[in-house]
């Protein structure tokens, strides 16, 4: 079991660090107060790789730090920044994850997930889509028009429109990543919850 905790917080840590690495790379659109990142690839690899928990975690933790001060996000950190015109976003991300994983879990256990590859491509693209980018405007809109005054079109325009294309294609990098990771993601993640459901057997 400490072994398996012990890989777990690895995992964690490895992929909030990607997540950083992502969030440093930023597109400042003219005029624009939410710049284009990779932060949305890097909650799609969270949570193909990790458990619904340990994919928030690894997005969370780096907002804890960030919230004390360390520049994780595009160079900027502090609470101010959380809870600027981007917060809502920011906050969405570590539920983005958790919501992957739990939806390519859930997929993965299906016969569908290996017999046919372009449904897979299809399947994955439209999880990524769905969670780790749409879902993240719910509350991201709403902050950016409060934070802002915007009115619900001027949000769209800045924060929503002029990103729907690179969504989709960081949707589609990550369906293409998953289709040719798919054992090692598999293996990942289940080396992770191994342990603690052979306990659950025994027990039971």
């Amino acid at each position: 079991m400490q072994s398996n905790n012990i890989r777990s917080l690895v995992f964690i840590a490895l992929f909030a660090a990607l997540f950083i690495i992502m969030s440093s790379l930023t597109i400042k659109l003219g005029g624009s107060l939410v710049p284009i990142t990779l932060q949305t690839l890097g909650v799609v690899l969270a949570g193909l790789f990790l458990s619904p928990r340990n994919a928030f975690l690894s997005i969370f933790v780096v907002i804890v730090l960030a919230a004390i001060g360390l520049p994780l996000f595009s160079g900027a950190g502090g609470i101010a920044h959380l809870t600027g015109a981007t917060g809502g976003f920011i906050f969405a991300f570590p539920f983005c994850a958790m919501l992957v994983s739990i939806a390519i879990g859930a997929f993965l256990r299906t016969s569908s997930s290996k017999a046919n590859k372009g449904l897979a491509v299809v399947v994955f693209f439209l999880i990524f889509e769905l969670f780790s980018s749409l879902f993240a405007y719910l509350p991201g809109i709403p902050w950016l028009m409060h934070i802002t005054d915007f009115s619900f079109q001027k949000a769209m325009a800045v924060g929503f429109y002029p990103f729907i294309i690179g969504d989709a294609l960081k949707s589609l990098v990550g369906a293409i990543l998953a289709i040719s990771l798919t054992p090692y993601i598999v293996y990942i993640r289940s080396s992770t919850v191994k342990r603690s459901n052979q306990t659950l057997t025994i027990k039971g």
